[in-house]
């Protein structure tokens, strides 16, 4: 009798599910089609207004513009302020021939007012990519903002040759935000599995953790690699080995035996190779490295805007020289 009841109590517990499960998907979807309505209106209204002024370049043309957002606003509520409706306007500006819902499915209104903030699309479109791809908050774009993610990837990008898709997207430096504590490279390791998440994004969109400290064997002798990735925008896994000192000719070479092992005996035929990231504290411009193994450096927290910026500068410098190896 007991085991009939438990039977039935799984069996309605899974009917349960499956039903959150299908409103899950029509609730989402419904979000997201109100949302998309929703920012089409609000450029629509931009435009209303931009096309206004610029047939009414007057004190009378700018008088019916501040009845105008009276209006909407005691008639419609706190969402049609002055200052949202001049919102609206710069929205339309920015993206006056943008193909509305291109990369709106997982962006907010609440997003682009963040973006306005900027004046060049370049950087715009960089964060609506990230917002979209990694179906950021507006919290959590905020924070990359303020980290610079657009400088910290764009500085990691060659002169001397086209992009490749882990240059195009790779940031450099990677900051941990593990608070400013000198650590182990253990308690590294440690530190950022605790903080799986944000590291992912830090090395891109679409990456899915592997393995910590997965053992590998060359010629009788076992090797652990600190952290393996797949990311499958890419579509090749990624191995990381943390490096608290700075990067020297023999961390090079053991990332290379690490990526031909990886490339021989576990990449499939249809993955792209493998690359390899030495994330140190310090990097070594006297180090020579390519297309599969990057030096990247790290960083335990944000600093301020100015140090950030010191940091991103000197980064292409030593790329340029790293780069100058070659010539």
């Amino acid at each position: 009798m007991t085991t009939i009841l438990l039977n039935k109590e799984e069996t309605i517990e899974k009917d349960a599910d499956k039903l959150v499960s299908s409103a899950d998907v029509l609730i989402n979807n419904t979000i997201s089609k109100i949302n998309y309505e929703l920012i089409k209106l609000y450029w629509y209204i931009g435009k209303l207004v931009n096309d206004y002024r610029a047939q009414n370049n007057s004190s009378y043309g700018n008088s019916v513009y501040l009845m105008f957002a009276e209006e909407l606003r005691i008639k419609y509520g706190k969402g049609f302020t002055r200052r949202n409706i001049n919102n609206m306007c710069l929205f339309n500006k920015i993206f006056e021939n943008w193909n509305l819902g291109a990369n709106f499915n997982n962006v907010g209104w609440s997003h682009i007012r963040e973006l306005l903030k900027f004046k060049d699309i370049i950087t715009i479109n960089f964060y609506l990519n990230e917002v979209e791809n990694k179906n950021l908050t507006k919290d959590e774009l905020i924070n990359i903002i303020k980290s610079k993610s657009f400088e910290r990837t764009i500085s990691n990008q060659r002169n001397s040759k086209p992009q490749n898709k882990i240059e195009q997207k790779l940031k450099d430096p990677i900051i941990l935000n593990i608070g400013n504590k000198k650590r182990s490279e253990k308690e590294l390791e440690k530190e950022i599995l605790s903080n799986i998440s944000n590291f992912k994004r830090e090395i891109g969109s679409q990456v899915m953790f592997f393995e910590s400290q997965y053992k590998i064997n060359i010629k009788g002798l076992i090797h652990k690699v600190d952290l393996v990735f797949f990311d499958n925008d890419i579509n090749s896994y990624i191995l990381v080995d943390l490096k608290i000192n700075k990067v020297t000719n023999r961390d090079f070479f053991q990332m290379r035996m690490y990526i031909d092992y990886f490339n021989k005996y576990m990449k499939k035929d249809r993955f792209n190779n493998t690359i390899g990231i030495i994330l140190c504290e310090t990097k070594d411009a006297r180090i020579e490295t390519n297309d599969e193994i990057y030096q990247v450096k790290y960083l335990n927290d944000i600093p301020k805007a100015k140090e950030l910026l010191r940091l991103i500068n000197e980064n292409k410098i030593i790329l340029l020289k790293t780069e100058n190896l070659k010539l």
